[in-house]
C-alpha cells in the first residue's frame, strides 16, 4: 500500500477537528500521516491538537485562508497520494478502503466518492452524471469526459483522493480565491487527467455550524464577493471546454450568464452602480436562463430601482 497523507485545514474549530481527526484514525486502512494546518487559530487549538502523536502532524500558519493552508499541507505532505478533510467534516471507516480498491482496480489518478449531510441527504450528482453506475459501484471515466460538467453538484474535495504528483501538476489551490478555490482545482483534474468515482456516501458534510464560512454567508458584500469568484472559475473553464465539447462549453456559457446577473444584483446592493450597469451588461451577452437574462437587464436599465426592489431581500 502506497503512503496516503491527509490534510485538514482548521481555523477556531478545536472541537470539530479533534471529531475530524478520530474518522480519519478510524479508517480501515492506515494512513501515514494528518497534517493539520492551523489557519492562524485564535481559540486553544493548539493546545489540544498540538500534543497528539504520529500520525497527526499539527502545523500552525498565520491566517491566510484556507487554500493557503491546503496548499501548506500539500508541499510538506510526504505521501505518494493526498486526501483532503474539512474540520467540522467526518469521513466513515471504509472510506479510503472503498476508494483505494478502485484506484486499484482502475489506475485512475484522481477519485471522488459521494456525500451526505446530517439527515443523510445526498449533496453531489455523481449518480446523475452516470445513471449506470449503480449504488455502491466505481468505474473511471476518461479526461474531460462531459457528463461531469453537465450537472451543478460536482463531488466535493472532501472526498478526493489524488496522487500527489498529479495534483502538483496541475497547480494546487488557487489562492486569489475566496470561494470556489475547490472547483476550479476538481475541474482542472478532471479536465486533464480524468477521475473515478464510487457511487457511495463514505463521507458526512457537516451543515450545522455555529458561524457561518464565506460559502454561506448571506451578507451582501461576502456574497458579492461569492459570486465574484464563480463567475471567474465558469469563464476560466469555458474556452478549454469549448475546444473538446462546444455543446458543454454552451451549459458552461449559461452558468457564466447566472453568476454574472447575481453579481450584477448584488453590485447594485451595495451601491457599486457603475460595476452594476457593467455586469448587466455583460449579463446580456453571456444568456443564461430567462430569469438571469431579465435580471441583468433591469441592472442595466436602472440599477437603483433594482437595489430599491432588493433591499428587503439582503436586509440594507
Amino acid at each position: 500500500m502506497q503512503k496516503i497523507s491527509v490534510i485538514i485545514p482548521t481555523y477556531n474549530r478545536r472541537t470539530e477537528v479533534v471529531g475530524a481527526i478520530a474518522s480519519v484514525l478510524a479508517q480501515t486502512i492506515k494512513v501515514s500521516e494528518i497534517i493539520v494546518v492551523d489557519d492562524g487559530s485564535t481559540d486553544d487549538t493548539e493546545d489540544h491538537v498540538g500534543r497528539m502523536e504520529s500520525p497527526v502532524r499539527y502545523i500552525k500558519t498565520l491566517n491566510q485562508g484556507v487554500s493557503a493552508a491546503r496548499n501548506h499541507g500539500i508541499h510538506v505532505a510526504t505521501g505518494d497520494w493526498i486526501a483532503f478533510l474539512d474540520s467540522d467534516d467526518k469521513w466513515y471507516p471504509e472510506k479510503l478502503a472503498r476508494q483505494f480498491a478502485c484506484i486499484e482496480k482502475t489506475g485512475a489518478k484522481v477519485c471522488f466518492s459521494g456525500c451526505e449531510d446530517e439527515s443523510g441527504d445526498r449533496l453531489d450528482d455523481l449518480a446523475m452524471m452516470d445513471p449506470d453506475l449503480g449504488l455502491g459501484e466505481s468505474r473511471i471515466y476518461p479526461a474531460a469526459d462531459p457528463r461531469f460538467f453537465r450537472h451543478s453538484r460536482h463531488p466535493f474535495i472532501q472526498s478526493a483522493v489524488v496522487e500527489r504528483n498529479t495534483l502538483l501538476r496541475a497547480g494546487l489551490f488557487d489562492e486569489s480565491l475566496r470561494v470556489a478555490e475547490d472547483t476550479k482545482l476538481i475541474y482542472r483534474l478532471v479536465m486533464d487527467h480524468g477521475h473515478a468515482a464510487v457511487n457511495e456516501c463514505l463521507m458526512l458534510i457537516s451543515r450545522k455550524r455555529d458561524t457561518c464560512g464565506l460559502s454561506d454567508d448571506n451578507e451582501p458584500r461576502a456574497a458579492m464577493l461569492r459570486f465574484e469568484c464563480y463567475t471567474r472559475v465558469q469563464a476560466e473553464l469555458y474556452w478549454p471546454m469549448l475546444r473538446r465539447d462546444p455543446q458543454v462549453a454552451e451549459l458552461l456559457r449559461a452558468n457564466h450568464g447566472y453568476f454574472v446577473s447575481r453579481w450584477a444584483e448584488l453590485a447594485a446592493v451595495t451601491g457599486n452602480l457603475e460595476l452594476a450597469r457593467s455586469l448587466g451588461r455583460e449579463g446580456l451577452r453571456s444568456g443564461g436562463d430567462v430569469k438571469s437574462w431579465i435580471r441583468s437587464l433591469l441592472v442595466l436599465i436602472s440599477p437603483q430601482f433594482f437595489r430599491r426592489l432588493m433591499r428587503r431581500k439582503w436586509n440594507v
